[in-house]
């Protein structure tokens, strides 16, 4: 498989994507401060019994919000409290970012991940990651994970990069982790305020951290400072990906930003004519599948199989790329075979292997419906570029301002070189989003904009030479 990791840098901006078999498969965007992984000393706002949970202020526009069952014993114990009280500091991390009206999710077993360990300090359990399947090589680092474990008084668990990995890699990440641990709890004893105690280094150590893996073929770059990291990360590789850097936008060079309108559609449709239709509420996401179109030569139950096994690969590629979270619900075409819905769920199964994310299958009920939950921790590209649709009210998305003006900087950027003044026609709800001094960083020209444009979806360009 063709695997490629594209990182494009845009003013102060990082985004990386991830190309596969020449699918768009991943797609981030920095715009948005990611909280999730972030370490604060919070203080604690109200305890309610009621729901046998804790609001804490960490410094963010919204409280946090923390159940009591995600405060382990040995928090108590380290810390050598009997119960969290109103006003008292709490070691809390961000493990969900805050979406819509609710607050981030926290949680006080805290974590520090590196590329082959996460270390637990309030834990004792161990473990290695589910995507190892070798029985021998989950037996050598499970052993790894028990003697750092029993020398440092920490949990433990291996992640799918250790896997093959000499060990002398693993225990000096576990130095370092034990390090940033250390210093992490000192800092939180000796203050008080409320603040961030540990964060990511940078982005981009980030993104190679999670996505650098060994089944990447190319990386793709715009910004030479990328260079030196990305070879930091490939010092261990026993094949190590070609690297290739680019001036322009990254995004443009691998056709990333052909497939940014495919983010907002509602209907996607399949090879062999069959669709699929993904709708979105506060509670769930739902995906249908329909044939639209029998194949000829088959009748209904092979239809509902193939539409169906095709729509298997499409769907886990859109959670990816769109980063749904939470509940998903799959409304398959009805089949009386449970040959074929095994073969669906082995295809399902097979899928899941490629996300990073943990997926959850609860296998199909009794209607015939799809259940599986899939774990998002930050928001996706797709709630960072769509906003609220102001012609229809609601019932459906567009690109948000911020999609619509970074089509327009790239337009204004490769302007004709004769061209002196720009007339830029755009729909009313515009107004508050675009700003003439912001254009003129991109091109110095002489720019009239009108509101006159019907549709929020588009925009008019024209040039005066």
């Amino acid at each position: 498989m063709e695997k490629i990791l594209v990182l494009n840098s845009i003013e102060d901006n990082l985004h990386y994507a991830i190309i596969e078999n020449n699918k768009l498969v991943e797609l981030f965007s920095d715009e948005e401060k990611k909280l999730t992984g972030n370490i604060y000393l919070g203080r604690v706002e109200k305890v309610v019994n009621a729901l046998d949970a804790i609001f804490v202020n960490i410094g963010e526009k919204k409280n946090g919000f923390l159940r009591i069952k995600d405060i382990p014993e040995k928090y108590y114990d380290y810390f050598s409290v009997k119960e969290i009280k109103e006003g008292s500091k709490i070691l809390i991390q961000v493990k969900k970012d805050p979406t819509g009206t609710k607050g981030p999710q926290l949680t006080a077993n805290i974590s520090i991940a590196g590329r082959y360990l996460v270390v637990f300090p309030f834990s004792n359990v161990n473990g290695v990651s589910k995507k190892i399947e070798s029985e021998d090589e989950r037996q050598r680092l499970y052993k790894i994970a028990n003697e750092i474990s029993n020398n440092n008084g920490f949990g433990v668990v291996i992640r799918t990069a250790a896997e093959g990995l000499n060990e002398k890699y693993i225990y000096s990440e576990a130095i370092t982790l034990k390090e940033k641990l250390d210093d992490l709890l000192s800092n939180f004893k000796r203050k008080r305020k409320i603040q961030i105690l540990y964060t990511e280094e940078s982005l981009i150590d980030y993104i190679l951290r999670e996505r650098l893996t060994k089944e990447v073929t190319q990386v793709i770059t715009n910004n030479i400072k990328h260079i030196e990291v990305i070879r930091k990360y490939l010092k261990i590789f026993p094949k190590r990906p070609k690297i290739e850097i680019i001036d322009g936008d990254s995004f443009e060079y691998t056709n990333v930003n052909k497939y940014f309108k495919e983010l907002i559609k509602r209907t996607i449709t399949l090879p062999s004519g069959g669709e699929i239709i993904i709708d979105k509420t506060e509670a769930l996401t739902v995906i249908d599948v329909n044939s639209k179109h029998f194949t000829k030569g088959l009748n209904q139950q092979e239809t509902a199989f193939k539409t169906n096994y095709e729509a298997v690969e499409e769907i886990f590629r859109q959670l990816r790329l769109r980063n749904i979270g939470g509940i998903v619900i799959i409304d398959f075409i009805d089949m009386n075979s449970e040959e074929n819905k095994n073969k669906i769920l082995e295809k399902v199964n097979e899928e899941i292997k490629k996300d990073k994310s943990k997926i959850e299958i609860f296998g199909f009920t009794k209607l015939g419906l799809l259940e599986l939950s899939r774990k998002r921790t930050i928001k996706s590209f797709f709630e960072n570029y769509v906003s609220t649709c102001p012609v229809c009210g609601g019932s459906g998305f567009i690109q948000s301002p911020r999609f619509l003006l970074k089509e327009i900087f790239a337009k204004i950027e490769n302007a004709p070189k004769e061209a002196k003044e720009v007339i830029i026609k755009l729909h009313p709800y515009m107004k508050n989003y675009i700003d003439k001094s912001e254009l003129k960083k991109r091109k110095d020209l002489n720019y009239h904009i009108h509101f006159t444009h019907t549709d929020p979806k588009t925009f008019e360009i024209t040039w005066k030479i």
